[in-house]
């Protein structure tokens, strides 16, 4: 009689060999396989995210900078620093433009009174809460 439970433990505490399943490692092991795939497909997520917002800033600056360029380009000779935003069509994006007397000695075709009309135009947008900057420079002549 005191072999009959021992017999009825190892029955039901050790499996026979040809049983089907997996152990506890086998699980850990895949479970921590699938966590790293998880890991880097999120990242790379993020990654994709963060070229598209790239893009689309890369994208909608330059057309912005040519707009605000036109409506400075009216007043030239009055102001030296202009700024603002581009309301409720692009939300996050704002501008700020310095113009400034540019000279160029070393040009013989520009007479004095043509190197004093001819203005440096510096633009820079700002988007997507400042992580993002466009510059843009140019020069113009002041029709005075």
């Amino acid at each position: 009689m005191g072999m009959f439970p021992l017999k009825i433990a190892v029955k039901y505490f050790f499996r026979p060999e040809d049983a089907a399943g997996f152990t506890l490692l086998e699980i850990m092991i895949s479970v921590s396989i699938i966590a790293i795939v998880f890991v880097s497909l999120f990242r790379m997520q993020s990654g994709t995210t963060d070229l598209a917002l790239a893009g689309q800033f890369n994208s909608t600056a330059p057309f912005l900078a040519r707009q605000v360029l036109v409506d400075v380009e009216q007043d030239l000779g009055n102001r030296s620093e202009f700024e603002g935003d581009f309301g409720e069509n692009y939300p996050g994006y704002e501008w700020v433009c310095k113009i400034e007397n540019a000279s160029f000695e070393d040009l013989d075709f520009l007479d004095e009174t043509s190197q004093g009309s001819l203005k440096k135009i510096v633009m820079s947008i700002s988007g997507m809460k400042g992580q993002r900057m466009y510059k843009l420079t140019t020069w113009r002549f002041v029709l005075e």
